[in-house]
């Protein structure tokens, strides 16, 4: 089922397996949302709400994720390649996810004792197909 992007918020709704790739969610809130396995791909989710939101096996690659609050959430094998998370905001879950290669970190803010478990992560490397951005570099890994 696609869901359109007109005015709707999705706090608190069962979502899990559905299609909002390609989508325009700016600035929705998806707090608390049940997302399993939800394909977010390639959307515009600037300014979006996930606060304590399950998105185990979510995929939000190529997604644009600037300014979005990932906070309290539950990323366990979520797909975040080539995503721009400039100005996210993460929670601990952010080590959980499947891929974080190619995302754009830049100024994106994480648990102190979170980063460097990041940093260690093998597919933390690449450079960001939209901006440019060397995946390290923006996350001020050593």
């Amino acid at each position: 089922m696609a869901v359109s992007g007109g005015g709707l918020d999705y706090a608190g709704l069962d979502i899990s397996g559905q299609d909002f790739s390609n989508g325009n969610y700016k600035g929705k809130d998806f707090t608390q949302v049940l997302a399993k396995a939800t394909n977010f791909a390639k959307s515009n989710l600037q300014g979006c709400r996930f606060y304590k939101a399950y998105l185990v096996n979510a995929d939000f690659s190529d997604a644009d994720i600037r300014g979005v609050s990932f906070e309290d959430t539950s990323m366990d094998n979520a797909n975040m390649k080539n995503a721009v998370a400039s100005g996210g905001y993460f929670s601990a879950s952010i080590v959980d996810t499947a891929s974080v290669e190619n995302v754009d970190f830049t100024d994106a803010q994480f648990p102190i004792k979170t980063l460097p478990l990041l940093c260690d992560r093998p597919d933390m490397k690449g450079t960001n197909p939209v901006t440019g951005v060397d995946t390290r570099d923006s996350a001020m890994c050593p």
